[in-house]
């Protein structure tokens, strides 16, 4: 009796193109694999808890704001400056002149801390707002009693809070878009972002001439402190993912992690970058969604974020420590699942990978996984399964990621 084995034909997949794939601190980009922004330690430690960090360019400090109200400052040899406490839902930070000379002020629920230099002043904040930022030489906040009411100051700095019809004032939002989470500015405007929608505030002159318009399009539930203008655009979490507001439309990026993170809690842009910490789903911790605005590409970030800032470099803190973000570093890109659109089973017979440097190949068929280092051209895992996930751990780019396998004809 003559044993018939069933026809064969090789079939192969680019596997930088493959559906739902992973990548930390690397991103695709015109059929390349490109090396992202990486973790660096920083040989400064932080002390524990940062809720919020900020750069203030005039006085040239970086604040460090913590969960308990504690506010500490660098000084201009680096050097860190136990501060004092402000108790804050969440601190800002303004930078105003007073009788020419530059200073940064950290706004809490009650009170404000004044930094210049090495001096740091606690006072009482007659404002009762959150969520500051400065327009038109006016302070606009969120009022800490009434979510659904935006308050402004008089143009006289930031004690000037004495109601007038040139004065200080406040509009309550009309509340179909829910309560404010957040304000900032963007295109000239101040915008409300709010729990389902965006509403805007122009201020122009006296009060009497200010304005407020909303936006129509009812959106996902947009996630508190997610807000911040990268690019040309307003970027915001939302429970459906990562939103962009352009000027006259909002739609859901495009990017293909935009919904990779839950519980979001701090938010950064800076060289037309957006970050995001929260916990990511397939990592199943703490991480930093990057998304470079210009390209339209995003990638993980593996540092468990409670804050970030930049000055020169951009920053994040996690657990005490500063980390820089940078160059370089390790990176790690997953593919989505590869069947070579067959059923059953196959033989996954090489991986081809054209790389700049040497790089270490993980291969799984969901059941047994093989890790081979030193890999620059051919690898032949020879493996058998119906479906397959390939990981590349890297450090340079990568032109050619092609898997080939050996399927049933007709199949």
């Amino acid at each position: 009796m003559t044993a018939v084995f069933p026809e064969t034909e090789l079939k192969s997949v680019d596997v930088l193109k493959t559906d739902g794939a992973f990548n930390v601190g690397c991103y695709v980009r015109d059929g390349k694999l490109v090396p992202g922004l990486n973790r660096a330690l920083n040989p400064q430690a932080i002390f524990n808890n940062i809720t919020v960090a900020f750069y203030a360019a005039a006085t040239k400090n970086y604040i460090y704001c913590s969960s308990d109200g504690m506010v500490c400052f660098t000084l201009t040899d680096s050097s860190l400056f136990q501060g004092k406490r402000v108790a804050a839902t969440r601190h800002s930070m303004l930078e105003l002149n007073e009788d020419g000379t530059a200073n940064a002020f950290v706004v809490g629920n009650t009170s404000y801390i004044k930094i210049n230099g090495m001096t740091n002043q606690v006072r009482p904040y007659k404002g009762a707002v959150r969520s500051c930022v400065l327009k038109n030489g006016r302070i606009f906040g969120i009022d800490n009693s009434d979510p659904f009411k935006i308050k402004w100051s008089g143009e006289g700095g930031i004690e000037d809070w004495t109601e007038g019809i040139s004065g200080a004032g406040w509009v309550v939002l009309q509340n179909g878009g829910g309560e404010i989470l957040n304000l900032i500015v963007y295109k000239d405007k101040i915008v409300a972002v709010r729990e389902y929608g965006l509403s805007f505030l122009t201020a122009y002159g006296t009060p009497e001439n200010f304005k407020i318009a909303y936006f129509d399009k009812r959106l996902p539930k947009i996630c508190k402190n997610t807000v911040a203008v990268a690019g040309d655009k307003l970027y915001f979490y939302t429970e459906g993912g990562l939103y962009y507001y352009d000027g006259s439309k909002a739609e859901k990026s495009g990017t293909p992690l935009a919904a990779e993170l839950k519980d979001s809690a701090a938010v950064f842009s800076g060289n037309g970058k957006y970050y995001l910490c929260g916990e990511s789903k397939t990592l199943k911790r703490r991480a930093v969604l990057a998304v470079d605005t210009a390209l339209n590409v995003d990638y993980i970030i593996d540092v468990g974020a409670e804050a970030l800032c930049a000055g020169g470099k951009t920053f994040v803190y996690a657990d005490g420590k500063e980390y820089t973000l940078d160059d370089g570093g390790e990176y790690a890109f997953t593919s989505g699942e590869i069947d070579f659109s067959t059923d059953g089973k196959k033989v996954l017979k090489e991986v081809v990978i054209d790389s700049e440097n040497e790089v270490r190949v993980e291969v799984s068929n969901g059941v047994i996984s093989r890790i081979v280092g030193g890999v620059r051209g051919k690898f032949r895992p020879n493996m058998r399964g119906k479906s397959f996930k390939i990981t590349v751990y890297g450090s340079g780019k990568i032109s050619k990621i092609c898997a080939v396998a050996e399927v049933r004809s007709g199949v």
